[in-house]
């Protein structure tokens, strides 16, 4: 039976091109299905936030209830922390209540991650612009994860979507360096449309730290929870 050890529901933007990420990261009997919500804007803040909506957040949990899933996730980051310090624990309980499963964020699952892994002092490489990326550092601060460092690559509103999905290898690793400071423990790379997930370990070989990318936390707690 096709997911006879979990079923992963991910909620996913329209724009997201990066849904192989999931599929990779599933272990032997678990599945994932995707429901994608709709993408309307440029890629401001206010865009985003209301992309991510609780209701439409709601529906797409309604709708994955259906697959009988063990988890289900929003996988995206900024449209999790962008509503404030407990706006994602707002949207975990909306979907938990909708979809009748354990449910999670990106930003939630960034959290678990720097708290397995007791980490309070990070660097961010971030794809995002200013209007994002301070209520992020915002948000990590507010869960006593203080932000050393973050370098973006600070994309007009344009360009965001969907060319966030295609910086190449090179232009990726050479943010997460600059972004890298010896006296942070940890790096958080936020965005489930961005980061290639076979930097992960090569950066942390090189930098001799913990890499916490968005997808891969995402897949990761989602995994926990089932």
């Amino acid at each position: 039976m096709y997911g006879w050890r979990a079923r992963i529901g991910v909620i996913y933007p329209s724009t997201g091109l990066k849904d192989h990420d999931f599929f990779r990261m599933s272990p032997p009997g678990v599945s994932v299905h995707i429901y994608r919500v709709g993408w309307i804007g440029t890629g401001t803040a206010d865009d985003i936030k209301s992309m991510s909506e609780t209701s439409n957040l709601e529906h797409a949990a309604r709708l994955l209830a259906g697959v009988g899933p063990s988890c289900i996730t929003w996988a995206d980051t900024s449209g999790s922390f962008l509503f404030g310090s407990g706006g994602d624990q707002a949207q975990v309980s909306a979907m938990s209540k909708a979809g009748g499963v354990p449910a999670s964020t990106t930003s939630t699952a960034l959290l678990a991650a720097l708290t397995a892994l007791r980490l309070t002092r990070v660097v961010v490489a971030s794809p995002y612009r200013d209007d994002v990326n301070d209520p992020l550092a915002e948000f990590l601060a507010s869960h006593k994860a203080e932000v050393l460092r973050l370098e973006a690559l600070e994309f007009s509103e344009a360009d965001m979507f969907p060319l966030v999905a295609r910086v190449d290898r090179e232009t990726q690793y050479s943010l997460v360096k600059r972004a890298w400071s010896p006296d942070a423990q940890g790096i958080v790379v936020p965005c489930t449309d961005f980061f290639d997930l076979d930097l992960i370990e090569l950066l942390e070989k090189d930098l001799g730290a913990p890499v916490i990318a968005a997808n891969q936390a995402t897949m990761w707690h989602a995994l926990r929870l089932s």
